[in-house]
């Protein structure tokens, strides 16, 4: 997919943001929604390096799973790529979408 293709969804109702499409608000319920551009860019707000992964991430452990925030409105949890040592990673590091994945997601890497 072309990340000048990520849409998401926001509820009109209360202003909640999806990084997906989704037929209802997960915050209200509404099925008030618009499709709106989700930023290609933020900032690490919390994350873990996962040492023993499962499934189709078995392989990639150790991994780092964050919690990217796009906006104050908009946090979603994400598979980090490109890190080549996993101690330079920070709450506040800059990211930016790398690709999105058909297993995982959205991907992000360090900018």
């Amino acid at each position: 997919m072309n990340t000048l293709e990520w849409k998401g969804t926001q509820c009109k109702e209360c202003g909640f943001i999806v990084a997906e499409d989704v037929l209802d608000c997960p915050s209200c319920g509404s099925s008030n929604l618009e499709s709106v551009p989700i930023p290609e860019t933020g900032a690490i707000y919390s994350f873990t390096v996962v040492h023993v992964g499962f499934g189709y991430m078995a392989e990639r452990a150790p991994y780092i799973l964050a919690i990217i925030e796009l906006n104050p409105a908009t946090k979603l949890t994400t598979v980090l790529e490109d890190v080549s040592d996993l101690q330079k990673i920070k709450i506040g590091t800059q990211v930016k979408l790398k690709r999105i994945d058909d297993q995982i997601g959205p991907i992000f890497s360090p900018t």
